[in-house]
């Protein structure tokens, strides 16, 4: 996601929703082993979860429904070690399919519908690789109702269970467009260390634990450059503090929403990244997990538009209960500019 100053954007603009001042994500909604999240396109996933807290699933699977009403079943093997999928209710095989290097397979369309439609209304239901793993179907048809309210398909034809007699006659609303400069070739500058001792100890950021510190620099533009600072860590979650360098010193990065890591900052401090990366096309990215499996936590994705990072892509998993992925909470449309 990114953005553009040109007539193309300007043309553009009329047709697309403009960009919020504050990004407003979804927020995951649980039915009972099953946990849904829907963004702001009206894109709508549900995950299946383990049945016992804390648990892990071998194999899951996740319903998604896009704005234009698109569905898709995903299915991954955890384990990496099946070739092939089935989902059997109730005694019954109702989809197969073979999976990828990463464990991973799909159903779409008819096949798709007719898969949530049987799980909605299952009783007892396995995915087989061939090795049986239940999957656990309470809540399952609540949480599919709710992607049903949410996108506004309840009480039409086109409702996944909550069908009516009504005609759909909705659309998905646009994506907020986001300008995000690509940074200028050449390296970023030195940053001075007694700069970069200061902001240590402004920022708090003197702690012995053990890890090690750095402070790693990217250009942004022609006078701006980002410095993630490390600020301590854990088992499994690396810290830093993102500072702007700009006309000789350091200050708090500005983001226009962040996922607090801990406690919200105080006034005059940064906000905290967690197990950050930088890419070569601007784009910063957070990825804070709740546990070591990595099966829950928030991940966010940012580029700068020459004042402040902007959101551009969230996604959130808030059950620690091995969900085979995050649920998309926020998107955006990205238009690259070029450097000031």
């Amino acid at each position: 996601m990114s953005l553009a100053v040109s007539v193309a954007l300007a043309a553009t603009a009329a047709s697309a929703a403009t960009t919020p001042d504050t990004p407003r994500p979804g927020k995951p909604k649980l039915f009972r082993d099953w946990i849904v999240a829907c963004d702001n396109g009206r894109a709508c996933e549900a995950a299946s979860l383990a049945a016992g807290e804390s648990m892990l699933q071998d194999v899951g699977l996740i319903v998604a429904r896009d704005g234009g009403g698109r569905v898709t079943v995903r299915i991954r093997d955890l384990t990496g070690k099946a070739k092939t999928a089935s989902v059997r209710v109730d005694g019954r095989t109702i989809a197969s399919t073979p999976l990828d290097r990463d464990g991973e397979g799909e159903w779409q369309g008819a096949s798709a519908s007719a898969l949530v439609a049987a799980i909605a209304r299952g009783r007892r239901a396995t995915l087989l690789t061939p090795a049986a793993h239940p999957l656990a179907l309470a809540g399952a048809s609540a949480a599919f109702r709710y992607m049903d309210d949410r996108q506004g398909r309840a009480g039409t034809t086109s409702a996944l269970i909550a069908r009516g007699t009504k005609r759909y006659r909705g659309a998905a609303p646009a994506l907020p467009m986001v300008q995000v400069v690509t940074p200028p070739p050449g390296a970023a500058p030195a940053i001075p260390a007694t700069a970069i001792g200061e902001a240590r100890r402004r920022y708090r950021c003197v702690i012995d634990d053990g890890s090690p510190f750095s402070a790693d620099a990217h250009r942004l533009d022609r006078r701006s450059t980002l410095v993630l600072m490390s600020c301590g860590a854990g088992a499994y979650n690396y810290l830093v503090k993102p500072l702007i360098w700009r006309d000789g010193r350091l200050s708090p990065a500005s983001f226009d929403f962040a996922y607090h890591f801990g406690e919200t900052p105080e006034p005059g401090q940064p906000e905290i990244l967690v197990n950050v990366d930088w890419s070569r096309d601007g784009r910063l990215s957070s990825w804070g997990k709740g546990r070591g499996l990595g099966d829950c936590g928030d991940a966010q994705q940012f580029g700068w538009d020459g004042t402040r990072f902007r959101l551009l892509h969230a996604e959130q998993m808030t059950e620690c209960r091995g969900a085979i992925d995050t649920l998309t909470v926020w998107r955006t449309r990205a238009v690259p500019v070029k450097p000031r």
